[in-house]
């Protein structure tokens, strides 16, 4: 029998309803996408407010500008391959801006931190072009899933 990777979900926004199992069944999926591949280990996702990924960025990253996802390499010797964090407003916003759901918005978000922890990245044009690329193959391979993701009060 095939091991399921440990997924470990905070969400720290209070506003956001989001399935954590949707969430897990998405990195089980990607996990079997046939195209990039993640080490083994764990995986954590924290969904956070515009404040905290502003901090994060900045204290990081040294940009102090809000962002939709940041992604940290993990370390394989505590069998952890990584943590994706993610600001759920910056993805409405997005998907007003876009036409996209939110739902969309969020899925892209954790498509594309799954991406930087298969080594892709986005810092030049070719790398950019890239990650669009790899981000369109796995959206397509994830179909219909649904995170049950949405805003309480909508």
């Amino acid at each position: 029998m095939e091991e399921l990777r440990v997924v470990e979900v905070c969400n720290a926004c209070r506003h956001v309803i989001i399935s954590k199992d949707g969430i897990r069944s998405l990195f089980w999926i990607l996990d079997r996408n046939g195209r990039f591949f993640l080490k083994k280990g764990d995986l954590s996702i924290a969904f956070v407010s515009k404040k905290k990924i502003k901090t994060i960025h900045d204290q990081f990253l040294g940009d102090d500008s809000p962002t939709d996802v940041i992604t940290f390499q993990g370390d394989p010797a505590l069998n952890f391959v990584g943590e994706i964090v993610v600001c759920p407003l910056y993805a409405l916003e997005q998907s007003k801006f876009y036409g996209t759901t939110f739902e969309e918005e969020i899925k892209l978000y954790l498509v594309h931190g799954y991406l930087h922890l298969c080594g892709l990245r986005d810092k030049n044009k070719k790398e950019i072009e890239e990650m669009r690329e790899g981000e369109r193959y796995c959206m397509h391979f994830l179909g219909s899933l649904s995170l049950q993701a949405s805003l309480k009060g909508q």
